[in-house]
This record gives structure tokens, C-alpha cells and sequence, in this order.
């Protein structure tokens, strides 16, 4: 990395004018060795696609999602995990987790959408893949009236930033 390059992360930084992220899918895989589901991960989402599996037929045990300033609290839901191991069943935290994640993300972007006046909501990423938040979240979305989308024909996950970026491309090359 050039000294050119170093002067603009650092410009950057200082300007605050940047996204704060997180990958979802981490924080299930936390949950997923919290639980003792999956420990280490032998292809990319296994934690997560095995916390999955464990939350078929678990029941809601109602954790309402901590959120503020736009952040949704996985710190609360991992500490809540913890000590309730031994309280509720594997079923039923694996499939709260779900719930609490896709409540929480759910309920930021309406939030942010109700506000902006925003009548649509996407929703995309590698956790987009995980039935159990997508339908949750699906559901949160429409019933406040706002329609809901998510991928059908390219991947949510990293064949679809795959697709974005080649658009992209493409949109430069054609403005030249």
C-alpha cells in the first residue's frame, strides 16, 4: 500500500464519512459455539448453517431486541444465551436468536424507513440466505406496509456483490 493510499484511509477516518458494519453471520456463529452446536468451522457459514438447523421447531422465548442509535445489541443476546443455557432448550435459543436478529434489523430499517418516507426495504448479505431471519424479517416489513425485497435469481451473499460490482463496472465504462 502506497503512501497515496494511507492519506486516504486516514482522511477518511477523520472525516467520518463512512459505514459502520458488522457480519450477521459471525454473531450466529458466536451463538452456534455458545450453544455447543458448532465449535470450528470447516467451510464458510457452517456455524451459522448448523444454528439454523438446530432452531427448526423451536418456539419464540419473546427477547425483545436492544437497539440504539441504529445498533442492535448482540452483546444482550449472547449474554442472555449464556445465562439461559441451562433455563430453555437448544431449540428454542437457537430459534430466539433468529428471531431477536431479525426482529432488531427489521425494526431498525422500518424505523429508518418510516422516517425517510422510504416505501421499500431490501434485504441482501449472506445472512440473507438464512430462512428463518429472512422470513421474520419479511414479516416485520409487511406488516408495517412496506414492501419487502430479497434475491431470486443472483445469490444474496458474495456471487451477488460478485454481480454488483460487474454492473458497476459496466455503468463506468458506459459513462465514458
Amino acid at each position: 500500500m502506497g503512501e497515496k493510499e494511507i492519506e486516504s484511509i486516514i482522511s477518511i477516518n477523520k472525516s467520518r464519512l463512512y459505514h459502520k458494519t458488522t457480519s450477521t453471520g459471525r454473531v450466529l456463529d458466536a451463538i452456534s459455539s455458545l450453544l455447543g452446536i458448532c465449535y470450528q468451522r470447516t467451510f464458510e457459514g457452517e456455524p451459522a448453517i448448523s444454528l439454523e438447523s438446530n432452531s427448526i421447531n423451536g418456539k419464540d422465548i419473546l427477547i425483545s431486541p436492544k437497539i440504539s442509535d441504529n445498533v442492535l445489541d448482540t452483546t444482550y443476546l449472547l449474554k442472555f444465551i449464556f445465562e439461559n443455557k441451562n433455563k430453555f432448550s437448544l431449540k428454542d435459543l437457537a430459534y430466539s436468536a433468529h428471531v431477536y436478529i431479525a426482529k432488531g434489523l427489521a425494526n431498525i430499517a422500518i424505523e429508518n424507513a418510516l422516517s425517510s418516507g422510504i416505501k421499500v426495504i431490501g434485504f441482501s448479505g449472506g445472512v440473507a440466505s438464512n430462512k428463518v431471519i429472512t422470513k421474520v424479517i419479511k414479516e416485520e416489513v409487511e406488516k408495517r406496509g412496506i414492501k419487502f425485497l430479497q434475491h431470486k435469481n443472483i445469490p444474496p451473499g458474495d456471487g451477488g456483490i460478485s454481480v454488483g460490482q460487474a454492473y458497476y463496472t459496466m455503468s463506468e465504462l458506459l459513462k465514458k
